[in-house]
């Protein structure tokens, strides 16, 4: 009877863990609070807002500066979609998305400014090349956030973002490639591509996202191009499993 039940026991977590895999091969995940290495919104968040913007204003080393506005960057975008979440059908969704998206694009703009500065002044400073590492990936998973917006909204307010999105893409490309020279660029590229911790459902949509980079930027279309070549393989392996989820 023991063996029984152990076997029974047995079954069940192997039929939830295998329904999990596949609920997240379905689509059904998406990039956390934890993903963007900052905090999920609660009652005090706001807060929280105003110690960092605090800390913003009294740091003075342009690095640290930058990393602080990029969490801030990425609380907005959380906050984004929780607006889309409490308003989806709502008459004021269009206005709020807007003003959260001028919020938004303002902070990237002051970390964009400030990081060309710096890699004038230095550079070769390994401090820029860690936070462009993370900058990169960072910004590639706003560009999923807002990418999964886009299938929750009214069509109004999908235009809205997919425009925005759009904007933001090539944005972040034409400053990527003013940062960087090519082999550099594909590396960031490739680096969430490669990460086999991630839920496959972001390395897929990173991919998806590269594929609009390439059309959007003319500037790194080559760079783009030679690592779909050189990593043909994966490349291939993660479109055949987007086929297979849809």
């Amino acid at each position: 009877m023991l063996k029984k039940s152990f076997v029974i026991a047995s079954l069940t977590l192997s039929f939830l863990f295998f329904s999990a895999v596949l609920a997240q091969d379905a689509g059904t995940v998406e990039i956390t609070a934890e993903d963007l290495g900052i905090k999920e919104s609660g009652p005090f968040s706001w807060l929280t807002n105003i110690v960092r913007d605090v800390q913003i204003f009294f740091t003075f080393d342009p690095i640290k500066k930058s990393e602080r506005q990029l969490e801030k960057a990425s609380q907005q975008l959380i906050k984004v979609r929780e607006i889309v979440g409490e308003n989806v059908d709502g008459p004021v969704l269009q206005e709020k998305l807007a003003k959260a998206d001028e919020k938004y694009q303002e902070t990237i703009e002051k970390i964009n400014t400030r990081i060309e500065e710096f890699k004038g002044e230095n550079p070769e400073a390994p401090q820029l090349k860690t936070f462009l590492d993370k900058y990169t990936d960072h910004q590639l998973l706003h560009q999923q956030i807002l990418k999964k917006l886009e299938e929750q909204v009214p069509e109004r307010a999908m235009e809205t973002i997919r425009e925005n999105r759009k904007e933001h893409l090539e944005k972040f490309g034409e400053t990527m490639n003013r940062l960087q020279n090519k082999e550099e660029l594909k590396e960031r590229l490739q680096e969430g591509l490669e990460d086999n911790q991630r839920r496959i459902e972001q390395r897929i949509m990173q991919m998806e996202i590269l594929d609009e980079l390439e059309q959007a930027v003319p500037a790194i279309k080559e760079g783009i191009e030679e690592l779909k070549e050189e990593k043909g393989e994966l490349f291939q392996e993660l479109r055949i499993r987007n086929q297979q989820n849809r």
